[in-house]
């Protein structure tokens, strides 16, 4: 992975994960946290529901308010966003739908406030190089406002 510059991410309730692979993960994840923002990064959710991340970060917060770390007034949305898994991650672009389905599933609720979706029949499987060409060419056409009001 180092060497090809991969980036590994683990997101989700570790707690629920067998300590080996709970170690596994975070070792991976210091091993490859020096390549920073330059390497490709594969973002794996384990045991991970977006509903359940924004309660997790919601808690943490808490807990640094009632520890005198925090004040709840300091929390806007980036502060917010660093008690999240996906803490100093960009959020996505696009997101690709496959197999035609048109809902999140609990997916990067918070994240994906701002992102293009693209939505496609194809089955995950049959998912090629064709198909991921055509949802970058629909996301080339897009005119992101990230909110704003054209």
């Amino acid at each position: 992975m180092e060497r090809d510059s991969i980036r590994l991410k683990f997101f989700g309730d570790m707690t629920a994960i067998p300590p080996e692979l709970r170690a596994l993960a975070r070792e991976t994840d210091e091993i490859t946290e020096h390549l920073g923002r330059d390497a490709f990064q594969a973002n794996i959710c384990l045991n991970y529901g977006g509903r359940d991340e924004l309660l997790r970060a919601a808690r943490r917060f808490a807990a640094d308010c009632a520890n005198g770390l925090r004040k709840p007034e300091e929390l806007d949305e980036a502060a917010f966003s660093g008690y999240l898994d996906s803490a100093g991650v960009p959020d996505p672009e696009l997101i690709i739908r496959p197999s035609g389905e048109l809902r999140l599933s609990n997916f990067l609720l918070w994240q994906c406030a701002y992102s293009e979706f693209y939505y496609t029949d194809t089955l995950w499987p049959d998912f090629d190089e064709a198909e991921i060409d055509r949802a970058v060419a629909a996301y080339q056409k897009r005119d992101r406002r990230f909110g704003g009001v054209k």
